[in-house]
């Protein structure tokens, strides 16, 4: 009688310990996915001026500035640039994802509209990418955050 009853006891006592690390395990989980949720959902603010270079072939290095405001979740952005060609341009299909920023500026190049496409990966208070004109010129740009 006495053994039964430490065995019915210990049997009592591993399911509530069971109950407790699947509580525990449980509890864990659903704090884990409310973080990772709360950080995917969280993305960098690039509102701001940021000003940078390219190099322009056959012009040189062509210092650039663009400028970036968030409205209702949405960015829009105009640039301008040291030789003239882009001021207060009109960023278009403006689009931040995955801490990469693309949009494309259609510009007068002294004979046509132009259309240039732009992509720069967001890294802290730097943006570093490239543009592509329609008839495959490219270039690297790079730029900073200005602060204060």
């Amino acid at each position: 009688m006495c053994t039964s009853y430490i065995i019915d006891n210990s049997i009592k006592d591993d399911g509530g310990l069971m109950r407790t690390k699947t509580s525990a395990w449980a509890l864990s989980v659903f704090f884990l996915v409310l973080i990772l949720g709360w950080a995917y959902s969280f993305q960098t603010d690039i509102s701001g001026t940021w000003v940078g270079e390219t190099e322009i072939p056959d012009q040189g290095t062509d210092e650039m500035t663009l400028v970036l405001e968030k409205a209702d979740g949405d960015y829009t952005g105009t640039i301008s640039d040291s030789f003239g060609m882009l001021m207060d341009t009109e960023c278009e299909e403006l689009e931040f994802n995955d801490d990469t920023l693309s949009f494309k500026i259609t510009i007068f190049d002294g004979y046509s509209d132009m259309t240039v496409y732009i992509t720069l990966e967001v890294e802290g208070e730097t943006m570093v990418g490239h543009w592509e004109t329609e008839d495959g010129n490219t270039g690297e740009i790079t730029m900073a955050k200005q602060t204060g």
